[in-house]
């Protein structure tokens, strides 16, 4: 195919995708399409057509891409499809006379009939100390498919970066070829699956067993779901099997390690064949670090959002990055909307409905943990409560008050706000200083570090 050819192609796919768009929608479809620029080139079945910026990106594949490319495919004999890049890229990769196609950046969705997200791409994934280790495997499971881990086994809590880490390893694996048989599911879909499919006619079960059967790459997602449910679990044990057996690249994703799941003991065990990897929450640190990355695509100059802004919505959501980043789209939307400056005053105002229902919620158990850390420390240091929560600056009370703020906020991931409430209402400066610097003492003084790793053992 040359760029003329694909040029007609895109110009065909866009009057398409015009007359397919409902009334509601015609204004932003034409809104989004109107800042295609041009073809740049074609590589390996893939027409690179250039957006004007990353946020246009973001909306073309979030909302027309998947569309698009069926269109196409329905144009074309031979199977191809979009990838949307910026002028910023192509220009990056005509200065380093690198090739698109090993850009993170260009990865995309299967469009038609492979449910991945456009985002969860491994250049928009952040790394920090909590998800290194899994980001690495997840990585090398990319790079080479069905000869590392398998299966790569993906646990944590909810709304960490688990689903986005498994849908990156599709998206790269598309990259190299766009013929790879990819299949996505959860297991409360795969589970309500074989129930629709065992109330058919027997026949149709060969449906259900061939769509999982022919997959290059299987991706399943919350395998917890398959808890309880016997016949379920017979079923995706086979599947399991074989396709492990033919060397097939499997990755599943759970909220606990395998072994505390309920399930047979056969999956448990294959599980435990390749790779385990947890994602634990983000430090503070790290949650910056994803607030600033979101900030490209919610605004044109990010650095118009002062960064105290981020420090406070970073310590006040800290366990979820999925309300991190909502809290972050409502701060910025709320501003736009009601023309006001983005400061810390306006992150309070934009965010009190969901700020407010958080302090309500806080619960007797995170409150029982935190005095009983101030019990195992004042017996452990010999000082008395009243001594670690007064304003005393003797060095053995401010080491086993600083000793407090870092296992409060390491532990139990509490803002700063909430131990400031529970030691004198201390500004925001002061807990974090002594955070920090018990992170340096663990560096360099085993004393410290002993009595860390104790007072933690004793807390749990």
């Amino acid at each position: 195919m040359t760029i003329e050819e694909a040029k007609k192609h895109l110009s065909n796919v866009l009057n398409v995708l015009i007359e397919q768009s409902s009334p509601a929608n015609l204004a932003a479809v034409k809104d989004r399409i109107s800042n295609i620029v041009d073809v740049f080139k074609i590589e390996n079945n893939y027409i690179y057509v250039i957006v004007k910026d990353k946020l246009n990106l973001l909306l073309i594949n979030r909302f027309d891409s998947r569309q698009m490319d069926a269109i196409l495919q329905e144009i074309l004999p031979e199977k191809y499809g979009f990838k949307f890049i910026t002028q910023m890229d192509v220009d990056i990769e005509k200065e380093k006379n690198k090739t698109i196609v090993n850009t993170p950046m260009q990865i995309n969705f299967d469009r038609s009939s492979r449910k991945l997200r456009a985002e969860f791409t491994f250049d928009n994934f952040v790394v920090g100390n909590s998800n290194r280790f899994a980001y690495t495997s997840a990585v090398k499971v990319a790079e080479a498919p069905n000869n590392v881990y398998n299966p790569l086994y993906i646990f944590g809590d909810v709304g960490l970066g688990k689903t986005h880490l498994m849908m990156a390893i599709g998206h790269y694996i598309l990259d190299k070829d766009i013929n790879t048989n990819i299949v996505f599911t959860t297991a409360q879909q795969f589970t309500e699956e074989y129930f629709v499919y065992t109330r058919k006619d027997n026949s149709n079960i060969d449906d259900f067993y061939n769509k999982y059967y022919s997959a290059d790459i299987l991706l399943v997602d919350d395998i917890q779901f398959l808890e309880n449910k016997t016949h379920t679990q017979e079923e995706f044990f086979k599947i399991f099997d074989r396709l492990h057996n033919d060397n097939k690249q499997i990755v599943v994703t759970s909220d606990r390690p395998a072994n505390e799941l309920k399930i047979m003991n056969r999956l448990k065990s294959r599980f435990s064949w390749g790779m385990p990897v947890d994602i634990k929450t983000p430090d503070f640190e790290l949650r910056i670090k994803i607030l600033r990355k979101k900030l490209d695509v919610l605004v044109s100059n990010p650095n118009d959002v002062p960064d105290e802004c981020l420090e406070v919505i970073a310590d006040e959501f800290s366990a979820n990055v999925r309300e991190l980043e909502g809290a972050l789209t409502r701060f910025v939307s709320y501003c736009v909307s009601m023309n006001l400056d983005f400061s810390k005053e306006s992150v309070y105002i934009a965010l009190d409905g969901m700020l407010q229902p958080r302090k309500q919620s806080e619960s007797k158990e995170v409150e029982d943990k935190i005095h009983s850390l101030i019990d195992i420390v004042t017996k452990y240091f010999q000082i008395s409560e009243e001594d670690l929560l007064s304003q005393n600056r003797k060095p053995n009370l401010v080491y086993a008050r600083n000793i407090c703020y870092y296992v409060l906020r390491g532990e139990l991931n509490l803002s700063l706000t909430k131990i400031g409430e529970f030691f004198n209402k201390k500004d925001h400066t002061s807990i974090s200083y002594g955070v920090n610097k018990i992170k340096e003492q663990i560096q360099t003084n085993l004393n410290v570090k002993n009595d860390i790793n104790y007072i933690k053992d004793k807390l749990v």
